[in-house]
């Protein structure tokens, strides 16, 4: 344990270093890359999956495994496995916040933010303890069921039921989960009621978060069908009129009208699912096959039904506003290879922009 700590804590100091010289390039480039915070993220997630595998194998996980069962027999079964596993996610969260604190400085100078450095790390630091968590329970019905001896054929049904309702249930709070939500000023839950009544949109005005940083403008619907709640980026009050606003409610009642939400929640199910059960009922390399086959269509289909609902609200209040609140948003290319485009559930804001323009 003393080497995994000392190669952690080795980790941390690489990371912020990196951190910092990476923020220095980023300044060096801003005028001739958008990428924005993007590239940021990019490195951060680089960080991340570093501090993951040194942790791992390391033996980090094994040695939680051990010490669990110490504890108790019950502590050492499948279902157990996301605890041995969470200690290795704290280190790596720690890593990527270490090494975001190195770029910060220079973030901050760049897009010439008025936050702390603390904010901004307890930002991030929720929002990837959420997807930790998050990824951790999925984690315990695929260990459970490659740990058992002869799994029937029947739970089959039931690991996608149960699959179904864990990532839609996930996915109706996840704003609240990973932002840091505030209460909207009077002022800009006016505006954001004025959009909403004039597109109809019945969901409830629930608060405004960070997007500031990012630059980000945007509005985001999550709860149940029967009771949605719609929240706002900060900076979207700050760069769209009121008809930009006005044409973002619109689309987002098309997407509540389409069940974008539940559609997602669903391809996510079906995707992890399938990987699942083919893992544990034939081989992995079935599964990897069967994902290769199946993630392409099932996001193409999310991304079908993201144009359909960017029509309608188009057909209500106009492409032109619509198409300009997108333009707000930062990297209008998303930096995106042709691969990643094909494989991301959203379309980037560039093909957004084409198909409205084609509609208009």
């Amino acid at each position: 344990m003393i080497g995994v700590l000392a190669r952690w804590l080795g980790l941390l100091v690489v990371g912020y270093i990196a951190g910092r010289l990476y923020g220095r390039f980023a300044i060096r480039r801003r005028g001739t890359d958008g990428q924005g915070s993007r590239g940021t993220y990019r490195f951060l997630a680089v960080v991340g999956i570093a501090a993951l595998l040194v942790l791992t194998f390391s033996g980090l996980i094994d040695a939680t495994e051990t010490a669990l069962s110490s504890v108790h027999p019950i502590l050492g079964s499948g279902l157990a496995t996301p605890l041995a596993w969470a200690p290795a996610a704290a280190g790596t969260i720690v890593a990527s916040l270490v090494a975001y604190l190195g770029v910060f400085p220079s973030a901050r100078e760049r897009r010439g933010l008025e936050i702390s450095a603390s904010t901004a790390v307890t930002r991030l630091g929720k929002y990837l303890v959420a997807v930790a968590i998050f990824c951790l329970g999925l984690l315990a019905p695929f260990t459970a069921l490659l740990g058992a001896s002869d799994p029937s054929p029947l739970l089959i049904p039931v690991v996608f039921a149960v699959l179904a309702v864990g990532v839609y249930a996930w996915l109706q709070y996840s704003i609240r989960l990973t932002q840091d939500i505030s209460e909207p000023t009077a002022e800009q839950r006016r505006r954001l009621e004025t959009a909403a009544d004039r597109t109809d949109l019945t969901a409830t005005v629930a608060g405004v978060f960070s997007g500031r940083e990012t630059e980000t403008a945007g509005l985001y619907l999550d709860g149940p069908f029967w009771n949605r709640q719609l929240y706002a980026t900060d900076y979207a009050f700050d760069v769209l009129d009121d008809e930009e606003l006005a044409a973002l409610c619109a689309r987002e009642r098309a997407a509540d009208d389409l069940r974008l939400l539940e559609r997602r929640s669903l391809v996510v199910a079906v995707l992890f699912g399938l990987f699942l059960t083919l893992t544990v009922w034939t081989s992995v390399l079935v599964a990897l096959v069967g994902l290769a086959v199946s993630w392409p269509l099932l996001v193409w289909y999310l991304q079908r039904c993201e144009f359909a609902a960017d029509r309608r609200g188009a057909r209500e209040i106009g492409a032109g506003p619509l198409a300009s609140a997108y333009e707000a948003h930062s990297g209008l290319t998303d930096s995106r290879s042709r691969l990643h485009e094909r494989l991301a559930s959203t379309p980037s804001t560039a093909r957004r922009l084409e198909r409205l323009r084609e509609s208009d």
